[in-house]
């Protein structure tokens, strides 16, 4: 596919970022957070397929681009992000592209696959019986995605004042409070449900179980590379179940 054609697309999801951030007025801060996250998830997908040799790159860059595209239209109407206080922005932003023209560059099957891991690119697991263009779509839209959530999020912790709750998901800061049941999740090796979260800490527990559980080679050596999994433990309170858990995870990125 042609470069101009994605540099269009690109142009028309910022547009359209745009237009709700105008509606917004003083809450457009949010609306801009995730046009931001989705041109940094889109470069992030580029790197992955890059270095895994992934070929046609377009399907997936376009993937990228509108996997939160669903995130505008659930913000503007209830004022968060969390999925299970207003919709599943996963399934929102797949109605709007197989009922819009977004896609319409790509051929009818491709754009199917496209819609289905916008669809799908937020579920805790996808289904095993996928045809492989999409099962390839959401691995690395799901990859580049977290790749990208984490520094977001730390910056938003390492800000001055007030935590946004937003981002945060309102969970409760308390410093040294964790769950522990997040904490044995994580060490079993699996990644807690954000249902199950209920300090800021253990969202923290969250975010450092996604580096291993990462599925391209490339996407666990960028988590590793930007240090994430330093910067979060760095974070949490210095005990002596943290330092274990932080050497489990180490050994996972590695794998």
């Amino acid at each position: 596919m042609d470069q101009a054609v994605l540099r269009g697309m690109r142009a028309r999801f910022v547009k359209m970022a745009g237009e709700y951030a105008q509606r917004l007025g003083d809450r457009r801060e949010h609306i801009v957070l995730k046009r931001d996250h989705s041109l940094r998830v889109y470069a992030l997908a580029a790197k992955i397929v890059a270095r895994e040799s992934i070929a046609p790159a377009a399907p997936y860059l376009a993937a990228a681009l509108v996997h939160d595209i669903g995130r505008f239209s659930q913000f503007e109407r209830f004022g968060t992000y969390r999925d299970d206080e207003s919709v599943d922005h996963g399934e929102e932003g797949a109605d709007f592209l197989r009922d819009g023209d977004f896609l319409a560059a790509f051929e009818p099957q491709v754009r199917e696959c496209i819609t289905l891991a916008v669809r799908l690119h937020n579920k805790r697991e996808i289904p095993g019986d996928l045809e492989p263009l999409s099962r390839s779509l959401c691995i690395v839209v799901r990859d580049a995605d977290k790749l990208d959530i984490v520094p977001v999020v730390l910056s938003k912790l390492s800000a001055p004042g007030p935590r946004d709750p937003v981002v945060t998901l309102g969970l409760m800061d308390e410093p040294n409070a964790w769950t522990e049941y997040i904490a044995d999740v994580v060490a079993s090796g699996e990644s807690p449900a954000y249902g199950n979260l209920r300090y800021i800490n253990d969202f923290k527990l969250l975010l450092a179980s996604w580096g291993p559980k990462l599925v391209h080679g490339a996407s666990r050596r960028i988590f590793a590379e930007r240090g994430y999994l330093d910067r979060l433990f760095a974070l949490l309170p210095q005990t002596d179940r943290f330092a274990e858990l932080k050497v489990r995870l180490a050994i996972g990125l590695e794998r």
